[in-house]
């Protein structure tokens, strides 16, 4: 049974006229007996009594009528959702990111790319680095804000923050009062890791700072969160170093304190499919290397 052997029937009892129904729906009038008499076979009862001059519906053809009308229904109904998702998807940008970049880059970006494309739907999905690397290769998001490295050829990327790390430690720790703090006046406090899951290469740069500085890092805990790392630190169960936009975030019972010594940063990128050919892509692109010269 196909959908058009529903239509015919409808246009036939609906007309109660094999030929106003051929007329109405364009085809000859055998053609449409035809069908009609393939349905009441399949069906395995007569939907239809007709002779000469009368046609009249069968009670199984009543409740038959009733039920395609419905399946009519929801399948023009399917039709419709699918063409508006269609299209929803061809007017959405999918943004994947980590915190630094709803803190430092959203609020110079996003104001403008609602300005310029007004009917797109901007879907913002918190992703760590490592699953922003997943979604941008399977198309599951457009953009990426991300840490270090991305190394995929088919995905293009450019460096747009360099961040100062700072010390987040809990508000009654002894080095607290220093208006700078060396890493060596931390050593014996448990250090709390954020995830390379999480922050890509971020882990590394604190490990080679800490080489450099001689100091050997007590870890405790490797965190997948920063809120649940905040919140570690908040309860005194250690200390942690994390790119500057942490100082933004209002949380009790912590401090941040920079590093005393040279600057150590850590980068943010952005991040995009090199085959995405979406405008809205092309001009977050531009207006992040506008950003670039003030930001770097």
């Amino acid at each position: 049974m196909e959908l058009r052997h529903l239509r015919y029937f409808v246009a036939v009892a609906e007309a109660l006229s094999f030929t106003r129904a051929a007329q109405t729906l364009r085809t000859a009038q055998p053609s449409l007996s035809q069908q009609i008499r393939d349905l009441e076979y399949e069906i395995g009862t007569p939907l239809l009594y007709r002779d000469k001059r009368n046609v009249a519906l069968t009670p199984a053809g009543k409740v038959f009528l009733d039920e395609a009308k419905l399946v009519l229904a929801q399948a023009e109904r399917a039709k419709l959702l699918a063409r508006r998702a269609g299209e929803d998807m061809g007017n959405t940008l999918t943004i994947g990111f980590v915190p630094a970049a709803e803190v430092k880059i959203f609020p110079q970006t996003l104001t403008m790319l609602r300005a310029e494309f007004p009917a797109t739907r901007i879907v913002m999905q918190s992703l760590t680095t490592f699953e922003q690397h997943e979604a941008l290769s399977s198309g599951a998001i457009d953009f990426g804000f991300l840490r270090p490295p991305v190394d995929d050829p088919s995905i293009d990327s450019m460096v747009i923050l360099r961040e100062s790390l700072v010390l987040l430690m809990p508000a009654d720790h002894p080095s607290c009062w220093s208006s700078e703090v060396s890493l060596s006046a931390m050593a014996d406090t448990p250090f709390l890791r954020i995830a390379s899951r999480h922050a890509g290469n971020l882990g590394q740069v604190i490990d080679d700072l800490a080489r450099r500085e001689g100091v050997t890092l007590n870890a405790v805990q490797e965190v997948e969160n920063v809120l649940t790392l905040l919140t570690l630190v908040s309860l005194g169960v250690g200390f942690s170093i994390m790119p500057d936009y942490v100082a933004q975030l209002s949380f009790r019972n912590i401090v941040t304190r920079p590093l005393a010594g040279p600057t150590v940063r850590a980068e943010l990128m952005a991040a995009w499919r090199r085959d995405n050919a979406k405008p809205e892509v092309k001009a977050l692109v531009r207006r992040l290397q506008e950003m670039q010269d003030h930001e770097l």
